[in-house]
């Protein structure tokens, strides 16, 4: 039952640690490195939202900077999504760094549809090299 579900149920509000723990070793660990490197890097404070979204409905760690979005976190048992939506201006600077690019990453970006000048990447991050990636996109991004 997803009321059962501390991520899916919306009836409770998980603390950031329960949202932490929640995630399995040794996705954890790529988790609390992601969120530590937000935290970090652009001094944002993470806000955590519930989601009534088809796409990924559910407890989710927003990170914006200044009004703006730099990330929204989605934890699962086994890791996490990330999406992050990046202005198509962005496109050539990326293209220009494919040989730095995981190919699941690179796949992403290119079936992403367009949706008023943005591409919104939800990426399952799974593995220190895409964690890596997404870094890099939020880095790109924030210019």
């Amino acid at each position: 039952m997803v009321e059962d579900d501390l991520i899916l149920g919306g009836s409770y509000t998980p603390t950031y640690n329960e949202i932490s723990d929640y995630v399995a070793m040794p996705a954890r660990d790529l988790w609390q490195e992601m969120n530590s490197f937000i935290q970090q890097n652009y001094k944002a404070v993470p806000k955590i939202t519930y989601s009534k979204c088809s796409g990924k409905p559910g407890w989710n760690v927003k990170y914006q900077k200044s009004g703006k979005s730099i990330c929204t976190l989605y934890p699962e048992r086994d890791g996490f999504v990330a999406l992050i939506v990046i202005k198509l201006d962005l496109l050539p600077v990326i293209e220009a760094m494919l040989g730095e690019f995981d190919p699941e990453i690179l796949e992403i970006i290119r079936l992403a549809r367009p949706l008023n000048g943005t591409k919104w990447l939800m990426i399952p991050v799974h593995t220190e090299a895409v964690l890596d990636n997404v870094k890099e996109l939020i880095f790109l991004k924030q210019g």
